[in-house]
């Protein structure tokens, strides 16, 4: 079922070399408020990345049905060590997780989940990338 709206609200995972992803977290909270349902797990210098893998996954799988993952980095280690556990089943991700995806995946989850809600996400985030010379340019026309 992809619509959030008979379940429980999908949680988001969100993975990163480092603290961008709790950070980014923190950002979404100053704008959206409630995150609740959103974890991050930074993958630290010197940790086993096994465990790291571990960890997701086991997260993962205490969310919610439709839950799904933003990554920082396509094939970085957070990302290929959770592809790996995932080859038998699907796992609702993108990569490249910034403020603006974020945030909308907090709000989008109300009524969308699993897959359905990575499409809109992934749409989303095209949409928030903007050339700020092309930008200024139309505001002078």
């Amino acid at each position: 079922m992809s619509s959030a709206t008979h379940m429980e609200r999908p949680g988001i995972l969100v993975l990163s070399h480092g603290p961008l992803c709790t950070a980014l977290i923190e950002s979404a909270r100053m704008i959206a408020g409630d995150v609740e349902g959103v974890q991050a797990l930074p993958l630290e210098p010197g940790r086993d990345v096994a465990a790291y893998a571990d960890q997701a996954c086991a997260l993962l799988d205490a969310m919610p049905e439709g839950s799904i993952v933003l990554f920082d980095l396509f094939a970085g280690t957070p990302f290929n060590q959770v592809i790996a556990r995932f080859r038998e089943r699907s796992l609702p991700a993108l990569c490249g997780v910034s403020l603006p995806m974020l945030v909308d995946a907090n709000t989008m989850r109300e009524t969308l989940s699993g897959q359905e809600l990575i499409r809109a996400v992934e749409e989303s985030a095209h949409e928030s990338l903007v050339n700020v010379a092309d930008f200024l340019s139309a505001m002078q026309t």
